[in-house]
């Protein structure tokens, strides 16, 4: 079951530099403590002091005095001073949050495309991958880790800096998102995710979202995706962004409907929704009639078909525009027959039968 506890998003906003001693990240991490440690790791070095942990002591960091490896104490040095206490050498290891592994698990839970190279040059910032729902659109999303108000400002003010586009920003909480910077992404159409309020830790470096994808995003995809029937010529077509022109189906229902598929994806349209009418008059263009005969001769177009015309190659070319234009997948939507004398469609186009 996921764990819709904070603690674990909590804890990272509130432990400097995101490494500390085994028994701070679990006062930190709460209840989430089981599941949030399969997220960190010892980073080799030895801590110089450890959380008080006498009964009603003072609550201060101790100092590590370490006598031999055998030996070992904290001492306290604050005006309580509260007794000394043993520790072990395995106390004072100090583990630090596995920024990668994190990283892959949001992008998984997020169903991001995951990037090669996450770094950036903003502390605690890193791009995980690239929110993509359809085709045509990417959208890079960044994990920031902070722990005071002004390095969230600093680290927002370099993503509009660097993003003309549309962004994501993903943070532990909504705490150091101040509604002034809330503004700022909003007018650059952008958005910022608080993680504690949409995401659970489960076990084996996994999450869950307590909410659907949709859900979430909302208002970003609100103003940054077109509705599915979008008013106007061409009609929004929702290709999924995985899909490859083998992956397209498109069969005529009459010379001016067609139905069409991409992947999960399907809908019916007609040659204006296509973008295929004439701007003069309205009828279907040329490059409609082509698709037609395509199908007509089941994706193959050569010399010996009776549609043949030696204008067909500047309308197929203007044709695989329109379909790019309309699916939104890059590369032609057409290659050469093997005997280099015709046109083969490389996606599956039928006629009316």
């Amino acid at each position: 079951m996921t764990n819709r506890s904070t603690g674990f998003w909590q804890a990272l906003e509130a432990v400097p530099g995101a490494a500390a001693v085994d028994a701070e990240w679990k006062v930190r991490f709460g209840s989430d403590y089981g599941t949030a440690k399969a997220f960190l790791r010892p980073n080799g070095k030895l801590a110089s002091s450890h959380p008080c942990l006498v009964q009603r002591g003072c609550g201060c960091e101790h100092e590590v005095v370490v006598h031999d490896p055998e030996d070992i104490v904290a001492v306290c040095r604050c005006e309580r001073g509260c007794e000394t206490f043993a520790l072990q050498r395995s106390d004072i290891v100090v583990y630090e949050l596995d920024r990668p592994a994190l990283d892959t698990a949001l992008a998984k839970v997020f169903g991001l495309i995951e990037e090669t190279d996450a770094g950036t040059d903003l502390p605690g910032t890193t791009r995980i991958g690239v929110y993509s729902p359809y085709a045509g659109y990417r959208f890079p999303v960044y994990l920031t880790i902070q722990i005071e108000p002004d390095d969230f400002s600093e680290v927002l003010d370099g993503l509009l800096g660097r993003n003309e586009a549309p962004f994501l920003l993903l943070a532990p909480t909504r705490g150091l998102c101040t509604a002034k910077a809330e503004k700022r992404l909003t007018d650059k159409r952008s958005g910022m995710v608080s993680l504690s309020e949409n995401v659970g830790i489960e076990a084996k470096r996994q999450f869950q979202l307590f909410h659907p994808m949709d859900d979430i995003l909302a208002q970003f995809r609100g103003v940054n995706l077109p509705p599915p029937k979008e008013d106007g010529a061409t009609a929004f077509f929702p290709t999924p962004p995985d899909a490859s022109w083998g992956d397209v189906s498109i069969r005529f229902k009459d010379g001016h409907t067609v139905s069409v598929k991409a992947k999960t994806a399907g809908g019916v349209f007609n040659y204006t929704q296509m973008g295929m009418a004439n701007k003069k008059n309205g009828n279907p263009t040329v490059q409609w009639e082509l698709l037609k005969t395509f199908a007509d001769e089941r994706g193959i177009l050569d010399w010996s078909s009776n549609k043949a015309h030696r204008h067909n190659q500047k309308r197929r070319e203007l044709l695989a525009a329109n379909l790019r234009d309309f699916f939104r997948i890059e590369g032609d939507p057409f290659r050469l027959t093997d005997d280099g004398k015709g046109w083969q469609a490389r996606f599956i186009i039928s006629p009316d039968e």
